[in-house]
């Protein structure tokens, strides 16, 4: 008898993390790949519902590269092949990881949840044709675009329904912003927090903060990049003007620095403990 896992639900307070372009830049392309598995998995586990990726000294190309594969690595295995045609970044990409949520059912169907994830593949009559990785396309009511990626709600009438509305994790989205302050700008968090070893710890403002994070609605997290931190990147004047708070998440760390890998885990962990 397989058992049934009870999904997920989404956070109350949405988690949003921003990232630097100029992560794991020269390594090559298949190590890049499985750190980049490893982030969409700490998104996974930690219900990050976004991910910007803010241009770190010009990077632009990089921050693509790292878009596409969070994107591919969000998407569910059945629908990789019609939404990511062949393409070069993909070469390594047996190396990212399942996600395993809620929205990425396996053969085992391991999570019990009456949504899929589905693209409109054609039209009959006034309804629309999606493939939901079942034997048969669904005759689903609603209306979207050919290509377009959807969520289906089953049932006796299946229809389209907005990821807002959908009550268990669903997966993260992913943007590319210009900068770090347009990144914070446009996930309009009522609570933004910079992280860094020479911030306040955690551990002297605990409850305070947690408090703070809770009677949020979002709170956004920036890591700075391998080789600079945020305070390194912007200055403290900026950085002061940005977020509401610098924080270090690992006080009294045992090594010289934390790669931003390292850093997502160990603070979203900490988060997760912390927010509803």
């Amino acid at each position: 008898m397989k058992y049934k896992y009870k999904p997920p639900l989404k956070p109350k307070v949405k988690r949003i993390i921003a990232i630097p372009s100029t992560l794991f830049l020269n390594d090559p392309q298949w190590l890049k790949t499985v750190k980049t598995g490893n982030i969409a998995r700490y998104a996974a586990i930690y219900r990050i519902e976004d991910i910007y990726i803010y241009i770190d000294r010009g990077e632009k190309k990089n921050a693509y590269f790292l878009a596409y594969l969070l994107r591919y690595a969000e998407t569910p295995q059945y629908l990789r092949k019609t939404l990511f045609p062949h393409h070069k970044w993909l070469k390594y990409a047996g190396l990212i990881p399942p996600l395993r949520t809620p929205h990425h059912p396996s053969p085992e169907d391991e999570f019990d949840v009456e949504y899929r994830e589905g693209v409109v593949i054609g039209r009959e009559g006034s309804k629309i044709m999606v493939d939901v990785g079942l034997k048969k396309p669904l005759i689903v009511e609603g209306n979207a675009p050919l290509g377009r990626r959807v969520a289906v709600k089953l049932g006796e009438k299946p229809r389209i329904v907005s990821k807002n509305n959908i009550p268990y994790y669903w997966g993260y989205n992913v943007h590319v912003a210009k900068s770090l302050s347009r990144a914070v700008s446009l996930s309009k968090a009522d609570l933004k927090i910079a992280t860094s070893k020479y911030g306040v710890e955690i551990t002297k403002i605990y409850n305070k903060f947690s408090k703070r994070a809770n009677e949020a609605s979002s709170i956004f997290l920036a890591f700075g990049s391998k080789d600079k931190g945020i305070l390194d990147m912007i200055g403290a004047d900026v950085c002061r003007k940005l977020f509401d708070a610098v924080i270090n998440f690992v006080p009294n760390q045992g090594t010289v620095t934390i790669r931003t890998e390292e850093a997502i885990n160990a603070v979203l962990a900490i988060i997760n403990v912390i927010v509803r």
